[in-house]
């Protein structure tokens, strides 16, 4: 936490990066003089807080490092003083760092040598809210990194580095309490603001910039979207559907993956915690968490504002202020506003596609006018109207045409003015495709001090809507000129999305002190899903008097409305115990109750499943609408300190995945089976009986290291890893229905290393990281083969084995570093920098079933950012993918053609959509800091 003066909060929020030479000669004035204390016998971050409105001291510390009861403090005495007496008996030290903050922290019983304790700000700093120091910055950019990168903290130590120069630690609360990153024995990912800001992370989607074993798949709009970590994602797209990565943003879990999609505003940090997170974030995270913080309210009035412009029309315009509105009640507002016209031209409409605007605002209000007690609300809005996700053709066989029309129409009259080829970025399409969300809710987080205890209770409401709309076929041709009683234009589809969820959380996390350390807790949930979706003309009606369009793929009407409920009840507790002094055992547990049920109603066929509640009833088979499971999943780890600097772990994770509904239109196919035991039985009555699909687990096994170097200039972590999944969830060809049906499909195993490194080399700063990752289906015999595949190409009646084969969108290999340099010269105050990054990625699949026309190869990117700063301003140009590589967001066959594999030659056509910086652009961006 800080606690500064009134006649600190009266000055500039910057004055914590004034010239250190000027804070040093305040700093020993304040030293040499003594002050009256009147602290009675109490908790000691509450005398620490009396201690520093006294003196006019800026203190940091966290509740957990300070633990504990104070003696009695009265009388004269200078702050050294004061403080011995403070810490007296105590395994606390206190050390200044460069900017003049007093840092409580920790000091080894067995060596008495230090070791750095976790540190974040606040009036009551508990395990989740975090303020973060930042990973990797030098003793002279340090002061410019707390200004320009995070100008809105509490204080200059959440940047500050060591006296010696050496890298700043890193808190994170993957594990729900406050800990050093180089403590924890797990594989943790961690992104601060000045190392995003470096590498130029200004969305949810550039995190794979930066993040190795962290992909994100696009597909047809935002809520099929999939986040994957070590391979592992979502490979079903329904509202009763897990996601296998789950988001949480302030404590507060995203209850729908596509709201994590966003600008991100004012964030502070963000950790990506890989492998099974089940024990502390619930069943929606068998492959892991990301977990983001966002800035605090500070005690004196703080603010920054931003603006960013590139040369391809990408705008960006944001603002923060903080402070206190009366004493024990502080704010924060940040707001967002970015828009980006598109990279592929829609020739039709003359309008841009695959473009966003982004509109944010997030407010904080932490009160603690009362001591022992704080309660932080977190509302927030977004609205993020995109024009997701259209795609270009990238290649087409001469000769090729389009739609099942009596006479075929020519590709010419399909393209027209479109070159097929790597540099396409042109369309022609007669619905404009777009995914127009709106997001809005709050936390309330209350907590309050029971000794060396934390008691908070931590509740949320979340809605968010999605309308979202696509061209079906692909074109701009009018079928209506060919199919009589057609309507005009083509074919579109689409609905909208709506998700609310509230959640509960009552957690009691102990101190920072002892040998034994835990966080245990009770954790309640609810979402509620709907879904409303129609299949059918441009205007999403029915094809006029027609069934199905003669596309290629003779699209029919469909239309539907589903509702999913799920309710979560659970019980869950994590521990460290130290064996001995540099032997720790962590262990956790989580039982968990899920209550799930839904209803489907197929308006064009009039049928309905699981209305009234629970109904069991279908036309023709019974059905099961309404289920539950309990589940027990849980960790157990072992960490050595070899040294001070170098700690080994091994460890074992129990994840899961939940029961999960099929809702898609597959439930509105009335059509008999022909054949099976099901014969004459509709095939959405069959789909349904199946329903719900068997839950998903998954063994994790981990061993690594977590090392620091030459007093900290240089920190090296690796991670081992090896997962395994059972009834993995994905789409497969169902044999009695002859559908391609969410099932589970046997056997999937992730294994690698990971390996995350960060440095300081004079005035050069570096961090980056890398991941050898090999994701595959190790048993898949009955997967749908893909479009036009042949029995040459391993198709047999309608299946192929896929066992063996790589999961979609899963390099086996990817790194990514990002470094400044300071320059060691100073102009009227402005210093200059240089910063950069560089990532490169292996092959990947983007079609799970391996479709060879949606391969991506191997690439490579590089930016480049040039600057000047100083305790004001920070002016940066940068140019992303200097070299001008070509690569898709994703790729695949084009089934609007008429193609085929076995002509000869094959013929084929290619479908990409281009990734945001697939090509070179150019840009600037002021910062302003008060």
């Amino acid at each position: 936490m800080v606690i500064r003066t009134q006649r600190m909060r009266s000055a500039s929020g910057l004055a914590v990066v004034c010239a250190i030479g000027v804070l040093g000669t305040a700093v020993a004035q304040t030293q040499d003089r003594s002050f009256h204390f009147d602290i009675a016998t109490q908790s000691l971050s509450q005398a620490l807080r009396t201690f520093a409105h006294t003196c006019g001291q800026e203190v940091v510390f966290t509740e957990e490092v300070v633990a504990g009861q104070a003696t009695s403090l009265k009388g004269e005495y200078t702050v050294q003083a004061a403080l011995d007496r403070l810490l007296k008996d105590t395994n606390l030290v206190a050390e200044r760092s460069a900017s003049g903050a007093i840092m409580i922290r920790r000091r080894l019983r067995e060596t008495g040598t230090d070791v750095r304790a976790p540190m974040s700000f606040g009036r009551s700093a508990s395990a989740a809210a975090l303020q973060v120091n930042t990973a990797a910055v030098s003793t002279k950019a340090a002061a410019s990194d707390a200004a320009h990168a995070a100008p809105a903290r509490s204080a200059s130590a959440a940047a500050a580095p060591t006296t010696s120069g050496g890298l700043e630690e890193v808190i994170v609360t993957g594990t729900k309490r406050a800990e050093n990153i180089q403590s924890v024995p797990a594989s943790v990912f961690v992104a601060t603001a000045a190392s995003m800001e470096r590498a130029n992370i200004r969305d949810f989607d550039d995190l794979v910039k930066i993040a190795p074993s962290l992909t994100i798949t696009k597909t047809s709009q935002p809520a099929n979207n999939s986040i994957n970590i070590r391979g592992i994602g979502t490979y079903a797209y329904s509202i009763a559907t897990e996601s296998s990565v789950a988001v949480v943003v302030d404590d507060i879990p995203q209850a729908f993956q596509a709201e994590a999609f966003a600008s991100f505003v004012d964030v502070r940090q963000v950790e990506v915690l890989r492998g099974p997170q089940n024990t502390l974030f619930g069943k929606s995270a068998s492959a892991g968490v990301v977990n983001i913080t966002t800035e605090s309210p500070t005690d004196t009035f703080t603010g920054r504002a931003e603006v960013m412009h590139t040369f391809d029309d990408e705008s960006r315009y944001q603002a923060s202020v903080s402070g206190p509105i009366v004493d024990g009640l502080n704010f924060r507002l940040s707001v967002n506003h970015s828009e980006y016209q598109g990279n592929v031209y829609d020739l039709s409409t003359g309008t841009w596609l695959n473009g966003e605007q982004d509109t944010t605002m997030r407010g904080k209000l932490v009160w603690t006018a009362l001591d022992s007690w704080k309660v932080t609300l977190s509302p927030y809005f977004t609205h993020t109207p995109a024009g997701c996700c259209a795609g270009a053709v990238y290649f087409i066989s001469p000769g090729v045409t389009f739609g099942k029309t009596k006479v075929p129409i020519p590709q010419s009259v399909i393209l027209n003015g479109i070159t097929p080829g790597p540099n396409n970025r042109a369309a022609r399409l007669d619905v404009a495709a777009r995914g127009d969300g709106r997001d809005y809710g709050s936390g309330l987080k209350i907590e309050r001090e029971l000794g060396s205890l934390t008691l908070a209770l931590i509740s949320s409401y979340d809605h968010y809507d999605l309308h979202d709309l696509q061209d079906t076929d692909s074109s701009d041709f009018d079928f209506s000129t060919v199919a009589p009683g057609a309507p005009p234009g083509g074919s579109g589809n689409g609905g909208f999305f709506r998700i609310s969820s509230v959640t509960d959380e009552l957690r009691l996390t102990s101190g920072d002190v002892g040998r034994f350390r835990y966080v245990t807790g009770l954790y309640y949930s609810r979402t509620g899903s709907l879904r409303d979706f129609v299949r059918g003309s441009n205007t999403l009606g029915p094809f006029g008097s027609l069934t199905s369009l003669p596309t290629t793929n003779s699209t029919a009407y469909s239309s539907y409305v589903s509702n999913a409920v799920s309710k979560n009840f659970a019980i869950y507790g994590q521990s460290t115990f130290d064996i001995v002094e540099k032997l720790s055992l962590t262990t956790g547990l989580r039982v968990n109750r899920e209550k799930i049920s839904y209803n489907f109603v197929d308006r064009a066929n009039r049928v309905t499943y699981g209305a009234p509640e629970c109904s069991t009833a279908s036309p023709t088979l019974p059905i099961s609408t309404c289920n539950q499971s309990t589940s027990v999943t849980g960790r157990a780890s072992l960490q050595y300190h070899l040294t001070d600097d170098v700690m080994v772990f091994g460890g074992y994770a129990r994840g899961y995945k939940g029961l999960a509904y099929d809702l898609t239109s597959t439930l509105t196919i009335r059509s008999p089976l022909t054949s099976g035991p099901l014969k004459g039985v509709p095939v959405a009555d069959a789909v349904a009986a199946k329903q719900p699909v068997p839950a998903e687990t998954v063994n994790s096994y981990e061993i690594g290291f977590k090392s620091s170097f030459f007093d900290r200039r240089l920190t090296w972590n690796v991670t081992a890893f090896d997962e395994e999944f059972q009834g993995f969830q994905a789409q497969s060809r169902d044999e009695i229905t002859g559908q391609n049906l969410l099932n589970s499909i046997g056997r999937v195993t992730s294994r690698g290393v990971e390996t995350e490194l960060a440095a300081v080399i004079g005035d050069f700063t570096l961090n980056g990281g890398g991941a050898y990752d090999r994701a595959v289906m190790e048993r898949f015999p009955n997967a749908t083969c893909y479009a036009l595949q042949t029995v040459a190409q391993g198709c047999v009646g309608g299946q192929q084995d896929l066992s063996g084969k790589p999961l979609f969108n899963a390099p086996k290999w990817n790194f990514s570093f990002n470094g400044q340099y300071d320059v060691p010269v100073t102009f009227h105050d402005w210093h200059p920098f240089v910063s950069g990054s560089v990532r490169w990625q292996s092959q990947v699949v983007f079609n799970l079933l391996q479709d060879p026309d949606s391969v991506q190869p191997a690439y490579s990117l590089f930016d480049l950012s040039i600057g000047t700063q100083n305790d004001h301003w920070k002016l940066t140009a940068f140019c992303n993918n200097v070299f001008d590589k070509r690569y898709a967001l994703t790729r695949g066959r084009n089934g609007v053609f008429n193609i085929s594999q076995t002509a000869n030659p094959p013929t084929d056509a290619i479908n990409w959509t281009p990734a945001r910086d697939s090509v070179r652009y150019f840009g600037i961006r002021l910062g302003a800091t008060f």
